[in-house]
């Protein structure tokens, strides 16, 4: 069952794939008088906490406009392409790293990693398509990312009758990647928790 706290997204490395060539399909795409209604260029740290023994993490999104603390949790276990997803909204005047590790160490969650993330975002109705720069805490760069996602806040009232299921038109909307030398074949089953985690 889809519901807003369901995280549906296919996600590729693109170490190989410039910014530059993600942009000009995505440029293309805005001929297209339906296609992309927005474009969103922010960046932020990620810390990611997590609890002993377990698989269990937070993350604390520390951006100058949008804070939030986000549990995930896999409803699949062999791949992160279907997950819960909650993220909490905090008041921007009030939070700060601080503020949240001890919050998340009363719960018995401990920094693990923190990365820093440079995203490139064209919001559609339905979708979205982003193209995310990994550093380390160094300001390295780790690697880089495509992921397609479906919006969150389209999921309750989903047209069925006119897109098919959001897995379905997911797909769809993957073959749009397939000038990028992306297809099913690339998804990654890993998240970035998965990946980096110490």
């Amino acid at each position: 069952m889809n519901n807003i706290f369901t995280e549906l997204e296919f996600k590729y490395n693109a170490d190989e794939v410039g910014l530059a060539h993600f942009k000009n399909l995505m440029d293309e795409m805005k001929n297209n008088p339906n296609s992309i209604f927005q474009e969103i260029t922010v960046s932020s740290w990620d810390h990611y906490f997590t609890k002993a023994n377990t698989d269990d993490f937070m993350r604390f999104r520390d951006s100058p406009l949008t804070p939030e603390l986000t549990i995930k949790r896999k409803t699949v276990e062999g791949n992160n392409w279907n997950r819960i997803e909650i993220d909490l909204p905090l008041d921007i005047k009030r939070v700060n790293k601080e503020v949240v590790t001890e919050f998340v160490r009363l719960e018995g969650y401990e920094e693990n990693f923190r990365i820093y993330k440079s995203c490139f975002i064209y919001i559609q109705e339905h979708c979205n398509y982003v193209y995310y720069i990994v550093y380390d805490e160094q300001m390295r760069e780790k690697n880089r990312f495509i992921e397609i996602e479906i919006n969150k806040d389209r999921l309750d009232k989903w047209p069925t009758y006119r897109l098919g299921s959001p897995e379905e038109y997911l797909r769809r909307v993957e073959k749009t990647l397939e000038g990028l030398g992306i297809n099913s074949k690339n998804r990654l089953k890993k998240s970035l928790f998965e990946l980096y985690r110490r």
